[in-house]
């Protein structure tokens, strides 16, 4: 992680398995980010309601309510507030894609969590403390990016802003 830019933010984690909590966490803290988890969908809407967070890692397949309900919840909950939900799933199909965006999700990664892919992402939708180095990332993990030019996505995010 070394030569990419940190990040900087809270992140909320919500995921069921305690392998994933605790491989994504440390790979969040090792961009900097602050992160805290937890396992159901129930807490997860709560938590995004109650706290302020820079971006939601949000797991389908949660007991309780499951990840695109609870992306549902957090939106009618935040009413038109800006709160970048990203859907986390081993199902990487189109038609999965299509139930996280209309849930309210913004953003789809497939598990497992590959570093790079998701530094990118996040780095989509908070920022990092400097431009990014697509050199830093390599070839393999600019096209995980779905095929967008780092330099690409960057002049986005600040049109967004």
């Amino acid at each position: 992680m070394e030569s990419l830019p940190l990040l900087r933010g809270r992140v909320l984690l919500v995921a069921e398995e305690k392998v994933n909590q605790g491989v994504i966490k440390n790979l969040l803290e090792r961009m900097g980010l602050e992160a805290a988890v937890v396992d159901n969908g129930h807490e997860a809407v709560d938590r995004a309601a109650r706290e302020p967070w820079s971006a939601v890692l949000l797991d389908l397949r949660l007991p309780g309510i499951d990840g695109l309900e609870a992306a549902r919840r957090i939106r009618r909950w935040l009413e038109n507030r800006l709160l970048p939900l990203i859907a986390l799933t081993a199902h990487a199909r189109g038609a999965d894609r299509a139930a996280c965006l209309d849930a309210g999700m913004n953003d789809f990664l497939a598990k497992p969590v590959n570093q790079a892919e998701l530094w990118a992402c996040l780095q989509r939708w908070i920022g990092a403390e400097s431009p990014p180095n697509p050199s830093s990332l390599g070839a393999a993990k600019v096209a995980a990016v779905g095929g967008a030019d780092l330099d690409q996505i960057a002049v986005l995010d600040k049109e967004r802003r």
